[in-house]
């Protein structure tokens, strides 16, 4: 999604949150994909088991998988009720009223067939869309009428995909997916590349028991039967708040944008050509305004044919972007105000400051700009809190964090980049993550390269901590520090720990932030995270910390952690708290051994199979020998001092009461191997 799309959907969001899922009809909506995938499912085993028995099944294929509006007749017709319904009345009827001819039980027998095919083998959806295509009793039946029941089956593989749902991913991602069987593979996957790329996003502002895709679902619903937005493309306005930004205070906290030359009055109700004529009247009748026909003052017709879902950039001076908004509604009149009565409703989505240079000769209060310039100016460098202008525009700035894409981490780390996309998208969706795995296998390494990778361009700042089995609440979220006082006596101030500083620091900070936790096993999870077990799960609430401060996480803030699975099991950490961790597992990668070795002078395949023979006499993956003793280019040289002094004393902690199994993989019995 391109930049000025993900603003505009965030605003949107914004708006969506704070408009729908919390009325009767919201809460009812979201209550629905839960129920409705529920009776879908028992639809199916219903429709299945009497075909099965060779019976007709085309009354049952038409009631049952089709989604019906929710009505007193459809209701006692048994039909299958769904929040995103395709038929009112009667199907069948209402067909033949409009003189259709229609063969319904070979219709129903194709339905039955494609939605079968689908269920049973859904890595073969564009082989059976193309095989529904092209049967004669498909027409009429598409996306709408059938992923509703491909949704309720297999919700993981098939996204539903109706009208509201088209227009708004063909909308956000600048395409033109149709609504037909035959296209369904493409816009199912599109709408779950869009879906993954903005989940984090979504659960930051409302963050529901829904799925993500339900999300977006519930989202395209309002966006287009509710708010009725156009989904044409917004225009783009850079629009100065006053001379030096002046009113911006007033327009950030009013939600407005407003113009000057007061004197013309109300315009709302005036064509260009009456609009003319005001104009000419007032530079007539005051020529010490000093008004121009071809000057400013034509900027008040501009500014009032500005249209709801248009995006503003509020400037301040040609250096600095203080604002971007979504206009909300139509131009109105302030008559009341003292100046600036021109004014537009504005939900200001983003208020940082942002040093932006402008062209030469954009000196003007109002100026049109393009998508480009507009992505340009959401990507501006953020001018940090407490930083001031130092001159004529300059502004002294802190550099933003280097870039570093999945694409470096997983060339660094030897790890497929979809599945570092996955686990990049659970870490925003949940906000706190662990890597488990054996020893050896990369856990703090990949940590720290995902950490730089959620704050890549970004502002934020990473911390690691090292639990052990002494760490204690007071030293992660506070307790009382001894210390002496000014007579000579011990004073017992309440210290705040690392976890309550780390997140004073993100407060300052407004992108991403991280803090890595290494061995986060090896401490007593439940008493050190104290009040943080609910703040996890409640990352919009506050508690009362013993000492009577009011705490709570800040929405940037990450939370990897590392967990050797040797040293504690996985299945002894706290089920409350593993329910509020995404778990990311992570065990030896023996294609990351070939493929680091690639590049040295050391006969790699030797040692994979002693890895493999050593992991299968393990027979336990949660202690299976990891890879990263080995990652060194000299290892020609250093293998027998790992191997001797690493590998062999875990190997014969593993093996304590079974010294033969130890024996076999002694340096000296498995060297020829390792060195052919």
């Amino acid at each position: 999604m391109q930049a000025s799309k993900k603003s505009e959907f965030l605003a949107l969001y914004q708006e969506f949150s704070e408009d729908y899922p919390l009325t009767e009809k919201g809460k009812e909506h979201v209550s629905a994909y839960s129920k409705h995938r529920q009776q879908g499912q028992q639809n199916y085993r219903e429709v299945e088991a009497v075909a099965a028995r060779g019976e007709d099944i085309t009354d049952l294929v038409l009631l049952k998988w089709i989604p019906y509006s929710d009505t007193p007749a459809n209701r006692e017709r048994e039909v299958w009720i769904h929040h995103a319904p395709c038929v009112t009345g009667d199907l069948v009827k209402k067909s033949e009223n409009n003189g259709n001819t229609v063969d319904w039980a070979e219709t129903a027998k194709t339905i039955f067939q494609f939605v079968k095919h689908c269920n049973d083998n859904p890595a073969d959806l564009e082989t059976a869309c193309q095989n529904y295509e092209t049967s004669p009793h498909s027409k009429g039946f598409q996306t709408g009428y059938l992923t509703p029941i491909l949704n309720a089956l297999r919700p993981d593989d098939f996204l539903l995909i109706n009208s509201k749902s088209q227009r708004s991913i063909n909308y956000f991602t600048n395409s033109n997916y149709s609504t037909k069987i035959a296209n369904y593979p493409q816009i199912n996957d599109a709408e779950r590349q869009l879906v993954n790329s903005i989940a984090s996003d979504m659960r930051a502002i409302w963050d529901s028991e829904l799925r993500d895709d339900d999300q977006f679902d519930i989202f395209c619903h309002w966006l287009t039967a509710i708010k009725k937005h156009t989904l044409k493309p917004p225009k783009y306005w850079k629009i100065s708040p006053g001379d030096g930004a002046w009113q911006w205070d007033e327009c950030r906290d009013n939600g407005f944008i407003a113009l000057g030359f007061s004197e013309l009055m109300d315009v709302s109700n005036l064509s260009q050509q009456e609009f003319n004529v005001q104009r000419d009247k007032i530079i007539n009748q005051y020529p010490e305004l000093n008004w121009n026909k071809d000057g400013g003052v034509n900027q008040v017709w501009k500014f009032s044919q500005i249209s709801e879902g248009d995006r503003i950039v509020a400037n301040r001076g040609i250096s600095e972007v203080v604002g971007i908004g979504t206009v909300t509604g139509a131009y109105y009149y302030q008559h009341d105000a003292e100046k600036q009565r021109h004014r537009l409703p504005v939900h200001w989505d983003d208020t940082t400051v942002r040093s932006f240079n402008f062209p030469k000769g954009w000196v003007k209060t109002l100026i049109p700009l393009n998508a480009n310039r507009f992505s340009d100016i959401l990507q501006a460098p953020k001018i940090q809190e407490g930083m001031t202008l130092m001159g004529k525009g300059d502004v002294s700035i802190q550099p933003p964090n280097e870039t570093y894409t999945l694409t470096q981490c997983s060339k660094d780390t030897y790890i497929d980049e979809a599945l570092l996309h996955s686990w990049v998208s659970a870490t925003n969706r949940k906000k706190q993550a662990i890597l488990y795995g054996p020893p050896g296998t990369g856990k703090t390494y990949l940590a720290q390269r995902l950490a730089r990778h959620l704050l890549s361009e970004g502002d934020g700042c990473k911390e690691i901590v090292q639990f052990h089995p002494a760490y204690t609440y007071e030293d992660f979220i506070e307790g009382i520090r001894p210390k002496q006082g000014e007579n000579g006596g011990l004073d017992y101030p309440v210290v705040a720990g690392q976890f309550i500083n780390f997140c004073e620091k993100a407060r300052k900070r407004q992108d991403t932030c991280v803090l890595i936790i290494d061995e986060i096993n090896r401490a007593n999870l439940a008493q050190v995270f104290g009040e943080l077990m609910y703040l996890m799960e409640y990352r919009d609430h506050e508690v009362t910390l013993p000492s009577g401060r009011t705490f709570s996480i800040p929405n940037n803030v990450r939370i990897l952690g590392t967990m050797n699975t040797a040293d504690r099991s996985i299945a002894l950490v706290d089920h409350a708290l593993r329910r509020r961790f995404a778990f990311l597992p992570l065990y030896p990668n023996l294609l990351g051994l070939a493929q680091f070795h690639a590049d040295t002078d050391f006969a790699v395949d030797g040692l994979i199979q002693v890895l493999t023979d050593v992991n299968q006499s393990i027979g336990d993956l949660q202690y299976q020998l990891g890879t990263s003793f080995f990652l060194q280019k000299s290892l020609k040289d250093d293998l027998q001092a790992i191997w001797q002094m690493e590998i062999e004393p875990y190997l014969e902690e593993y093996f304590f009461d079974q010294p033969d199994k130890v024996k076999q993989f002694r340096w000296d019995a498995i060297k020829t191997q390792l060195q052919a």
